[in-house]
């Protein structure tokens, strides 16, 4: 009995550092972006992605197993409008290929990544 409640125990404390990266703020202020094309969009969801998230996000970088993934959006796929996009951005690195859903806010001058799928 004792040995199964350790043994419970111990696999939530093993499951504990998996939640906090899940867990991790995945959103930023940007600059406003109202009148902003939609390869301008793209552009800026992928600089923001190279140089502010992944230089932060330890779990994205062991995911892809790189610091330097390559990552695109295809313009055509952004939908909104000048208040609202929804971007997809796709990231490529040694391990793996996911796609990010990306939030963007102009006028609010935020973005908000959700997670990998």
């Amino acid at each position: 009995m004792v040995s199964g409640l350790v043994a419970a125990l111990g696999l939530g404390v093993v499951s504990l550092p998996a939640r906090a990266a899940d867990s991790q703020d995945r959103s930023g202020k940007i600059a406003p972006c109202a009148n902003a094309s939609q390869d301008e969009i793209a552009a800026l969801v992928k600089r923001d992605y190279l140089q502010n998230r992944i230089t932060r996000w330890q779990s994205d970088k062991t995911l892809f197993g790189t610091q330097a993934p390559v990552v695109w959006v295809v313009a055509s796929s952004i939908t909104g409008s000048a208040g609202d996009w929804q971007v997809p951005l796709k990231v490529s690195g040694n391990k793996t290929q996911k796609t990010y859903n990306v939030r963007l806010n102009c006028q609010a001058g935020e973005i908000n990544y959700g997670q990998p799928q």
